[in-house]
């Protein structure tokens, strides 16, 4: 059975054939870099079918970029004046239809968050890298800059035309953000495959540590850091997986069990009360005795819960509530709530809050918590949403079907 990506591209097929619109890629590829030899040896990789550009610095580039055809920039990241993120951010707004990638020798995560956020990068390889690796990665930019151009050029035509090509219309520009955000998506599944490994090393170091502290007399304070520390490495580590997973296959897959929804909620606060905000906050939970066990994977949906509360507690001040609660609800279904007394949602967030690459933190941080949330919560075939909480704050509601009602959610995985 042909798939629903698979029908959109039999579509586009057949509007570039009704249309004529030939093939919308340059061949044209700017090499950057401050280093002579570094360009000179890319050029040799690029020589036989690409029109290749050079330049040693960003403004040299951005004066390059102004006026030739291009599909791809590949860029150093360490450079005097002007960073590879720093010019790929610039020639965003001036290029949007150019793809960008980043090289460097640094595992650096602030440099990939900024290629992510504000730049938009399509890629980012670290040096030293094999030259099948970088045309590959560049032949797949350029098929993906071509294939964007196609569709705002079929965009151009159809938006002249009667109301009987609205759904052509429609379609194309679904396509259109699907593609950036799956391609964005997959480039972050590509390095976070790379920072896993890296903080898995980082926590076999961190255990041992702990392991050390544990055989020392130390004071409480500091054992109390260390526990955080180890927490957080751990919820960073699981939502990376679960990214990776989602990235490569479309899906998450689900270790299903019946669930207790007040276990959820109590597992979920021993993990946040390792945030050292936990104990400037009042942290209060409300559980009934005897909830209907759900259906559901415990792990992922304490990290729903988890992200959640970590969420409330930044948003809210010293001496300020946090709640969190589970409750049946009259359609056979347990809904998990957290509140907080914090400023709320901005009208600006609440329509894209639960998209990827949205922070409520003020760019703080990839983005991607309450994504992975939605993501998880559907995949239980239930439901997650913000709202204004009386009285001020925000309050997010998780609905999840209870076994009576869930049908046959729970087979497989």
């Amino acid at each position: 059975m042909a798939t629903t990506a698979q029908f959109q591209d039999h579509e586009i097929t057949s509007l570039v054939e009704r249309f004529g619109v030939p093939d919308q890629r340059t061949r044209g590829v700017l090499l950057v870099d401050d280093e002579p030899l570094n360009v000179q040896a890319l050029s040799v990789w690029f020589e036989d079918e690409w029109h290749v550009h050079e330049a040693s610095s960003g403004s040299e580039a951005l004066a390059i970029a102004a006026e030739e055809p291009l599909d791809v920039v590949v860029t150093d990241q360490r450079m005097p004046g002007m960073t590879g993120i720093e010019l790929l951010e610039v020639l965003r707004d001036r290029r949007p239809d150019v793809a960008g990638i980043v090289l460097t020798g640094y595992a650096d995560q602030q440099a990939i968050e900024a290629a992510i956020n504000r730049a938009s990068a399509f890629h980012f390889l670290r040096k030293p890298c094999e030259a099948g690796e970088v045309l590959q990665v560049v032949e797949r930019a350029s098929a993906y800059v071509g294939q964007r151009r196609t569709i705002e050029r079929l965009v151009r035509l159809l938006a002249n035309r009667s109301d009987e090509l609205a759904g052509s219309l429609a379609l194309l520009e679904s396509q259109q953000r699907a593609l950036v955000e799956l391609e964005r998506l997959g480039t972050m599944g590509r390095l976070t495959a790379g920072v896993t490994h890296d903080l898995r090393n980082v926590m076999v170091g961190l255990r041992t540590v702990e392991w050390e502290i544990a055989q020392t007399p130390v004071p409480p304070s500091l054992r109390q850091l260390m526990a955080a520390g180890i927490a957080g490495v751990d919820g960073l580590l699981l939502t990376l997986q679960n990214l990776h997973q989602f990235s490569r296959t479309g899906a998450l897959t689900l270790q299903l069990s019946p669930v207790d929804p007040a276990a959820v909620v109590r597992d979920a606060l021993a993990i946040a009360r390792m945030d050292l905000r936990f104990r400037l906050r009042r942290v209060e939970s409300d559980l009934p005795e005897r909830l209907p066990h759900v259906r559901a994977d415990a792990q992922k949906l304490t990290q729903v819960l988890v992200n959640l509360i970590r969420n409330a507690l930044q948003a809210t001040g010293d001496k300020t509530a946090v709640r969190v609660a589970a409750s049946a609800r009259a359609a056979g279904e347990v809904e998990f709530t957290v509140e907080d007394e914090g400023p709320g949602i901005g009208p600006e967030l609440r329509d894209r809050l639960f998209q990827p690459f949205v922070s409520s933190k003020g760019g703080e941080g990839l983005g991607l918590g309450l994504y992975m949330s939605r993501l998880i919560v559907e995949s239980h075939r239930g439901s997650i949403r913000a709202v204004d909480r009386p009285g001020g704050g925000a309050r997010f509601e998780v609905v999840v079907p209870a076994p009576a009602t869930q049908g046959d959610a729970g087979k497989g995985s």
